[in-house]
């Protein structure tokens, strides 16, 4: 089966949630997307049985990446990299940041823009922190979604449905947020 794209997402996306103009929709993603097109993507990936991590990076597919491409690489950041560790959301997160400001040159290259990067991303999981307190999976469902009894304590509670697309919006929100602030330079 195949999926709906970006374009085909944003155009079904109910009137009453709708910013976009009739003329933008077409087939190919409306450019530029605008962070509410950016997190109606991702939380409708996440709705449709996505992991956030492949929310997250899907919901950027329109920067030189496909979205086939986001949806594959982020399945192995899923429940923070499969291994309990950073939150899909967050660490995709780093992706998208690398996808929009990452280096194109050897590492004796452009210092100044990987310090950029990074100062970007340490804005990033500052705010996110800020925002939940933590950056695991573990720390922000409180249960351990690796081990069975985690798993079925997290499904019991509703966590996924709960926080998970709150985790995804907000991952979208800070991004954009940190993407546009000309004022990072490096430290």
């Amino acid at each position: 089966m195949a999926l709906c794209g970006p374009a085909c997402l944003l155009a079904a996306r109910p009137a009453d949630a709708r910013d976009l103009k009739p003329e933008r929709v077409g087939p190919e993603p409306p450019l530029p997307l605008t962070v509410d097109d950016r997190v109606y993507l991702a939380v409708s990936r996440f709705e449709q049985g996505f992991h956030c991590s492949q929310s997250v990076l899907a919901a950027y597919a329109d920067g030189g990446l496909s979205e086939e491409g986001a949806l594959k690489m982020g399945a192995a950041l899923a429940g923070g990299s499969t291994v309990g560790g950073e939150c899909g959301a967050v660490a995709a997160g780093y992706l998208v940041l690398g996808l929009k400001h990452g280096r194109t040159v050897p590492a004796f290259g452009d210092v100044e823009k990987e310090k950029e990067l990074f100062e970007r991303i340490r804005r990033f999981v500052e705010e996110f922190r800020k925002r939940h307190g933590a950056l695991t999976c573990r720390e922000l469902l409180g249960v351990d979604v690796f081990t069975p009894e985690g798993l079925a304590e997290g499904r019991h509670r509703g966590l996924f449905r709960e926080r998970c697309p709150r985790y995804v919006r907000d991952a979208i929100t800070i991004l954009e947020s940190v993407s546009a602030d000309p004022g990072v330079k490096a430290p």
